[in-house]
């Protein structure tokens, strides 16, 4: 990711399901952010105490990816979970106000970079449906895309802009329902290329079906474990720095 750090202002905000908040950040440092950015990360450098830590080594820093960036002045639409975790990204999203300073740093790349593949297989939640959605946007139209996105609440389907049909799974059991689903998916000649960002146990059970059931090979699965069960964001933090391989 780019060491550039932005300093940004809330622009909007507004809830959108019973557990997204979107808010819009903008700043005269977005000049060179374009729609080719959706679907790629930016780290949000959290207020505190209503100070932003502008030092990347100091700051308290959460990943979010792009959902939207405006064409005219790259003012960036993130969505942030509330109502689920508890942490200082969720406390500040849930109270931010237009006008409220934000840094941001970034945009990284993005997780994927293979699109030249016949079929994908895309394993999202929340922390992660932006991802999802900037994927299934731009991966090549003849390709075969099967999307999973598991969602607490019907009210927290949203739109991804996209023909393409996303497979949501409406679930308080995502460890069953999301396996079960991958259970039926289709054969196909060529081993599809996988994206995950979910919980972090449920992306090893992910795994482990996806390569000894479906013999897809390692080198095809891209994962991330974006959160983890029974852990606040600080612990998790604290936990892929010492073993980064959770990451």
């Amino acid at each position: 990711m780019g060491k550039q750090v932005r300093k940004a202002k809330v622009l909007s905000t507004e809830q959108i399901t019973p557990h997204l908040q979107r808010i819009v950040v903008g700043s005269d440092d977005f000049s060179d952010l374009t729609p080719a950015h959706i679907g790629s990360y930016v780290k949000v450098l959290i207020p505190q105490n209503g100070q932003v830590d502008f030092n990347l080594k100091t700051a308290c820093m959460r990943s979010y990816t792009i959902q939207n960036v405006d064409p005219a002045s790259g003012a960036l639409t993130l969505d942030f979970v509330i109502n689920m975790h508890n942490g200082p990204a969720t406390l500040w999203a849930s109270t931010a106000q237009v006008g409220d300073d934000v840094g941001i740093a970034g945009p990284g790349p993005k997780k994927l970079d293979n699109y030249q593949h016949s079929h994908y297989v895309l394993l999202g939640d929340l922390t992660s449906v932006n991802a999802i959605k900037g994927y299934m946007q731009q991966l090549p139209q003849s390709a075969k895309i099967d999307a999973f996105v598991h969602v607490p609440t019907k009210q927290d389907i949203i739109e991804l802009h996209t023909q393409r049909i996303a497979n949501w799974l409406v679930t308080d059991t995502p460890d069953t329902d999301m396996l079960s689903a991958l259970n039926n998916l289709p054969q196909t000649n060529e081993a599809p290329i996988v994206f995950m960002a979910l919980e972090a146990g449920l992306v090893r059970k992910a795994k482990t079906l996806l390569t000894q059931e479906y013999n897809i090979p390692r080198s095809n699965i891209v994962s991330s474990g974006y959160w983890k069960k029974g852990v606040d964001s600080e612990g998790y933090k604290k936990e892929r720095q010492q073993s980064p391989e959770l990451a």
